[in-house]
C-alpha cells in the first residue's frame, strides 16, 4: 500500500465542517459526539416517521387516516419532537446562544400546529382519536 493514505473518521464526521471547528475545539470531541448524535438520531427518526405516515403525510392538517402504529403509538407528533431534537443538537454543536430563541419559536409554532391538527383529527375520527390522544404524548 505504498503511496496510499488511510483516513479513519469518527462517527458523524460529516457534521464537522469548518463551521463547527471552533465549537469542537472549545468543548472537546466527546461532548460534540453526543450533540451530533442528537442530530443523527433526530434525522433517522424523522425518516422512520415519514415512512410510517405513508400517504397520510401532508403539509396542511388533513385527516386521511388515524395512524396509531410505530412511533405514533407513543407520540402523536413525532416529526415535531425529532425536528426539535435536530435543532437542539445543532445548537449544542454550534454553541450560539441566539439559536435558543429560534428553538423556542419553532417549539411554539409546532405546538400551535399540533393543536390545529388535533382539532382536524378529532372532527374526523371522534372517539377513536380521543382514545388515541389519551394513550399518547404530545
Amino acid at each position: 500500500m505504498e503511496g496510499r493514505s488511510v483516513y479513519v473518521l469518527p462517527p458523524c464526521s460529516w457534521l464537522q465542517p469548518r463551521l463547527f471547528s471552533d465549537s469542537l475545539a472549545r468543548r472537546g470531541m466527546r461532548n460534540s459526539m453526543l450533540d451530533q448524535l442528537l442530530v443523527v438520531v433526530g434525522v433517522a427518526f424523522i425518516g422512520v416517521d415519514r415512512r410510517q405516515l405513508g400517504k397520510s403525510f401532508s403539509i396542511r392538517p388533513k385527516a386521511r387516516e388515524l395512524v396509531a402504529h410505530g412511533l405514533y403509538s407513543k407520540i402523536r407528533n413525532p416529526i415535531y419532537v425529532f425536528g426539535s431534537m435536530i435543532i437542539l443538537g445543532l445548537i449544542l454543536v454550534l454553541q450560539k446562544p441566539v439559536l435558543w430563541v429560534g428553538l423556542a419559536a419553532v417549539v411554539a409554532i409546532q405546538t400551535i400546529r399540533a393543536r390545529r391538527e388535533a382539532r382536524v383529527r378529532e372532527e374526523a375520527f371522534g372517539d377513536s382519536y380521543r382514545e388515541y390522544r389519551g394513550k399518547t404524548w404530545f
